[in-house]
């Protein structure tokens, strides 16, 4: 016996040979349900990024360092700064892994600190209230002999990837495009914002302890040295805070003073850097602000001011990379893979 029902759209036939199987109807076309398999998995580059902070994170270092120190181990070098701090010779850096909480940690450690002079641990204090995505946490500060000499170490959050602007104007691998520079002065303001608001100064805001991550994200790395040295004796904190705030002109300088065409010769004076050409009027005017004391204070008001929309740009961005993870979030554990 046959049953034909091919009259009814959507319909299947059976037979007494065939009475098994589900025929689809032609005109029924399955694949626009079809999802590609990126669908169903985290993106792809945030997977790659991702991948890679991991693999810094627990990289270990062949080295002479001791195993533990404190509350850490497995400790790896970083990079070794000559001269960090007047009256200081070296500076260490360490990647290190807390027994604690199992997160890495950046040690500062300062050899051969003199008996005689007294660290002021206790300014370790009024660091840790700082909190800032701009701002490398500082933790705790301690004096260990586990290098075999007399150590002072202050201890910061570690940035995987992070690297020192220095380091990235030297390799010619960091740009100076205005969309980047604006960004720049933006993240740094937030952060002193913070900083001076808890009665702090950097003391030392330079190419060096200023850090990009891979996709520009600024930190201040090493905050709170010069106050644990006890070296800031002499300093006026709002004077310090000032010097802070021109510091970031002096950072946007060297950034363009590696490019000629933005070098001004003027007869009878020195060159001076002008960022003119591709750059547009409100930039000139916050680099005149910042550089040459066109008022008698610079102010993170007056920055934020010259800023204008442009701070809505980074407050775009920044939303718009939470929903990304979000979204990714939201997929791993729709996939139970996160729970």
């Amino acid at each position: 016996m046959t049953i034909d029902k091919t009259n009814t759209p959507g319909a299947f036939t059976s037979s007494a040979d065939d009475d098994l199987f589900m025929k689809k109807a032609q005109n029924s076309n399955h694949t626009s349900h079809m999802q590609p398999a990126s669908h169903f998995f985290i993106d792809e580059s945030l997977r790659r990024a991702l991948a890679c902070e991991m693999r810094a994170t627990f990289l270990v270092e062949d080295s002479e360092l001791p195993f533990q120190v404190h509350s850490y181990y497995a400790l790896s070098p970083l990079e070794t700064i000559e001269a960090p701090l007047p009256g200081v010779a070296k500076q260490q850096t360490i990647k290190a892994q807390s027994i604690s909480d199992g997160r890495h940690y950046v040690l500062s450690r300062i050899s051969d600190y003199r008996p005689g002079q007294k660290p002021e641990l206790s300014a370790v204090d009024k660091w840790r209230q700082v909190q800032n995505p701009n701002v490398a946490r500082v933790c705790e500060a301690f004096i260990t002999h586990a290098f075999g000499d007399n150590s002072l170490v202050v201890v910061h959050d570690y940035k995987p990837l992070a690297t020192s602007l220095k380091s990235k104007i030297s390799d010619n691998s960091v740009t100076t495009s205005e969309a980047f520079l604006w960004s720049l002065v933006l993240q740094l303001t937030s952060a002193l914002n913070a900083i001076h608001a808890a009665g702090l100064a950097v003391y030392k805001l330079d190419t060096s302890t200023v850090f990009l991550s891979p996709t520009n994200r600024a930190f201040i790395g090493y905050c709170g040295l010069v106050d644990v040295l006890a070296s800031r004796a002499n300093h006026n904190v709002q004077a310090a805070q000032q010097k802070d705030l021109h510091s970031i002109g002096q950072i946007l300088l060297m950034l363009l003073n590696r490019t000629s065409e933005y070098i001004a010769t003027v007869p009878g004076q020195p060159p001076a850097v002008m960022p003119e050409a591709g750059y547009s009027a409100e930039f000139r005017e916050l680099f005149r602000y910042l550089n040459y004391h066109l008022t008698p204070v610079i102010t993170v008001e007056g920055i934020l001011h010259l800023a204008g929309p442009r701070m809505l740009t980074e407050l775009d961005a920044a939303w718009n990379e939470t929903d990304m993870l979000a979204n990714n979030l939201r997929t791993e554990m729709a996939n139970g893979r996160l729970v």
